[in-house]
């Protein structure tokens, strides 16, 4: 204990000597050691994290698959829904679910909307969740006409309640009818709905809304056995049973569907299944990225090590003589290893303490700028468990740097190294040299690497944003709602007349268009960017023709829709406000719909059947990417809001700034109804910002640690030359003083620094063009070899490389030869 004291006390003494080198060395560390802890923290939090389900492995996703739409994500029909539960056998279990959303008045009298899923009574006990309070859903809730009851979320209990026991078997005000609260569901009950809801074709409810929506009610579902077998609204869960694996139970739901594909011909033509295990679902879209970034991190770790291993071998290098002096005086390998390993500890120990208070605040960003689609990223925290994987990952960095100057140590020459010359030979020899060379290729190497994918991020989100949403969302405001039916009855023995939807949805339009700033206003069902539910056309005259046709995407338009969108009109006409209840049912068909169904027909004049009514088809307008940019745009058939008077969204076109229109929505809609809740308010260009939320997330992140690794490459490529410069000084001065060309000398130090650049990039283009091909999913438009992005970093990398190189030649040229040979 006496001997490491002292050492411990000799190598803070001889680290605060060489300010220089501790701060580069602690700093170095500190970046690699803070970004290893916050990405392990963000993968522990996201990927590795158990679930609050009960064997969540066992769990699994059951879709519909259309043949005719090649989509394999689709929701159920409540029909076949009930027939797989009636059938199956390779699934112990099966529940339904689907996303609703809200209107809540609480105790303060304020309308607020909330994410709500309404299930099965058998949800709860197929993924493994026990209320922390009250009960489930009974049998009788569940049923059509039962009573209402509602489970809320334990973050709304508290809100709310504030924990109070009482809560339950209360009362809380939903959509304007009393709902008792039957129980309290843990946090984390939620766990991959927004995922699930994300991942499918359609009927994605509040996964399409932004943000990181929490689902903080479950109501009962119940179920209408008579409901058509062509309408797809719920999602089916099921767990497997003991001994069978997916493929097994896939194999069961081919044919079980294959044989309601036979059974009914008319709803389920061209159905299947496809069973996929509710991890793949969650994280499928995400793992390959944490992945990317996991890989990413090790390699700004390993350069930030490098650099700092670099550092160490030119200290030990210009300490020769201390060290050989302490060889002669009798200080064992043993006793010179302990003291290379106290200062190893104490860097190490110093870097990783910077690199906790890094890896806090980077971990608080990351979480804030993470976007809704990383599941469970709203409760990422550094625990325990990251705290020890980073002690023994700097632990392991400490001891690798204590081995290091032991290691060059004893290869020195001690005779030699006692004399100044022998010395400088020492600290310069070829094997020395030859070493560090190494280590800084490898850290231009790993920079290429990370800086490829960077760019290919770079150019697929540039890709993405230059991608026309066959809309002009500039100067849009958007405005979502839900009207409940308790003021807005939907009475389907008269549909489309319903007058309280009619009279709100000319209400609001009315005073919107007056308002002062408002170029035109807009209602739909849903806004843009909303993928919304599909539905089975049958053109008239050619129904037999419809079997193997692809559902398409129904929008119900105000009249202004396509004037306030800017959507171009390719083909006859626009809705009219005179397309109303009274006039003949008419439909819209976007240019995919044209394609699909009327391909080398007349679409103009033609009738669709739809919702059991023929309409005419007066127009063709242009696509709309309803999925998002990635996606081709879907067959879509527009129908007037005047006949069919369903609206969830208002779209206002500012002759301005649209995010100042925000006040003015907000004040016109609680005018036309004080308690109904806005949600969504934003322009619609943030709207369509936020579907590339995720790529831009992994982007961002990948992108920083390219920069952090170019950035710590270039300084070791400094530093080698810098410390090569000086330890040619004489030679320099030598050529100097025999007439070499300043001009040579500093091509001389160039080229060594320029042939270091070409082998890092070498090695790092081919590494780049072995790992790339795992970034395939993350791209768009442009190939995981692309390249333009390969000789585009090289070049660009190449340049600050060899601009690292200029001020060590600049250095070089200024050798005063007289000066050299004095110190010599």
């Amino acid at each position: 204990m006496e001997s490491l004291v002292q050492d411990a006390r000799y190598a803070i003494r001889s680290l605060l000597r060489s300010p220089g080198f501790t701060a580069a060395a602690i700093l170095t560390l500190a970046l690699g050691i803070g970004a290893t802890t916050a990405i392990m923290t963000v993968v522990n939090g996201v990927l590795l994290k158990p679930a609050d389900f009960a064997d969540v492995d066992r769990l699994a996703m059951i879709w519909e698959t259309d043949r005719n739409s090649g989509t394999t994500r689709e929701p159920s029909s409540i029909p076949d829904y009930t027939d797989f539960r009636a059938r199956s056998r390779q699934l112990s279990a099966l529940a339904a679910f689907s996303p609703v959303e809200m209107n809540v008045t609480s105790r303060t009298g304020d309308p607020e909307r909330l994410a709500a899923l309404a299930v099965t009574r058998e949800y709860f006990s197929t993924v493994g969740l026990v209320p922390v309070a009250g009960r489930t859903f009974t049998a009788d809730e569940d049923r059509p006409g039962g009573p209402r009851s509602v489970i809320i979320s334990e973050d709304l209990w508290e809100r709310l309640f504030r924990r109070d026991p009482s809560a339950i078997g209360g009362t809380l005000r939903l959509n304007d009818n009393d709902w008792t609260i039957a129980g309290v569901m843990p946090r984390g009950a939620d766990f991959g709905v927004l995922q699930v809801l994300g991942a499918a074709a359609y009927q994605r409810g509040f996964a399409d809304r932004g943000g990181r929506p929490q689902v903080d009610l479950w109501v009962p579902a119940r179920l209408d056995p008579a409901a058509s077998r062509g309408n797809h609204p719920i999602f089916v869960l099921g767990r497997l049973a003991p001994g069978v694996d997916v493929t097994g139970a896939q194999a069961e739901m081919t044919t079980i569907t294959a044989e309601l594909e036979r059974t009914y011909r008319e709803t389920n033509v061209a159905r299947g299944a496809h069973v996929e295990a509710l991890p793949d679902v969650v994280f499928g879209g995400v793992r390959t990225a944490m992945v990317l970034l996991v890989v990413a991190v090790a390699m700004v770790l390993l350069v930030a090590c490098t650099n700092v291993a670099n550092l160490l071998m030119v200290r030990v290098a210009n300490r020769a003589r201390e060290v050989t002096v302490r060889t002669a005086l009798g200080a064992g390998a043993g006793r010179l290893a302990q003291q290379f390993a106290v200062e190893g500890f104490l860097l190490v120990g110093a870097g990783a303490t910077l690199g906790m208070f890094l890896a806090y605040s980077a971990v608080d960003l990351l979480r804030a700028i993470a976007p809704a689609t990383i599941p469970r990223a709203g409760d990422i925290r550094v625990d325990g468990g990251v705290l020890v994987v980073t002690a023994l990952v700097s632990a392991a960095i400490a001891a690798v740097f204590g081995l290091l100057p032991t290691i060059q140590a004893r290869r020195m020459n001690v005779q030699a190294a006692l004399h100044e010359e022998g010395s400088r030979g020492a600290a310069g020899g070829r094997r020395q040299r030859a070493l560090r060379s190494t280590l800084v290729v490898a850290e231009l190497a790993m920079a290429t690497t990370l800086m490829v994918g960077a760019g290919l991020l770079i150019r697929s989100l540039w890709l993405l944003q230059d991608v026309n949403p066959g809309f002009d969302a500039h100067g849009v405001l958007k405005a979502e709602f839900q009207l409940p039916a308790s003021r807005y009855p939907q009475d389907f023995a008269r549909f489309p007349n319903w007058p309280a939807q009619q009279r709100f949805i000319a209400d609001v339009q009315a005073r919107l268009a007056a308002a002062p700033g408002v170029e035109s206003v807009a209602l739909a069902t849903a806004n843009p960017m909303d993928a919304g539910f599909t539905s089975s056309i049958r053109v008239v005259g050619r129904e037999a023709e419809a079997h193997d046709w692809p559902e398409p995407s129904i929008r119900t338009v105000s009249a202004s829709y396509f004037t306030t969108m800017r959507v171009a009109v390719h083909a006859g006409r626009a809705f009219e406000a005179s397309d109303d209840a009274g006039a003949p049912p008419v439909v819209i068909v976007n240019e995919a719909a044209r394609a699909r169904y009327f391909a080398g027909r007349e679409a103009i004049g033609s009738e669709i059947n739809l919702w059991g009514a023929n309409r005419r088809v007066i127009g063709v307008v242009g696509d709309e990417h309803f999925k998002g940019l990635a996606a081709s745009a879907p067959p879509a058939v527009y129908m007037p809001i005047g006949q069919a008077p369903s609206t969830s969204a208002v779209l206002v076109r500012m002759r301005g700034n649209a995010a100042a229109a925000a006040p003015l929505v907000r004040q016109v809609l609680h005018d036309v109804d004080p308690q109904l809740p806005l949600f969504g308010v934003e322009p619609l260009e943030d709207t369509i910002r936020g579907t590339l939320a995720q790529r831009r997330f992994t982007m961002l992140v990948l992108g920083g640690f390219a920069a952090a690794a170019v950035m710590l490459a270039m300084i070791g490529v400094y530093g080698v030359l810098t410390y090569a410069v000086a330890q040619r000084t004489r030679e320099i001065g030598i050529r100097v003083a025999l007439g070499a060309d300043l001009g040579r000398v500093r091509r001389l130090v160039v080229g060594d620094g320029a042939w270091l650049t070409a082998c890092g990039l070498a090695i790092g283009l081919v590494g780049a063009f072995a790992l790339t091909g795992l970034m395939r999913s993350l791209l768009f438009g442009v190939g995981p070899r692309d390249p333009v992005t390969f000789v585009g970093t090289a070049s660009m990398l190449g340049a600050v490389a060899l601009a690292a190189c200029w001020l060590p030649a600049r250095r070089a040229a200024r050798v005063d030869p007289m000066v050299a040979l004095r110190v010599e």
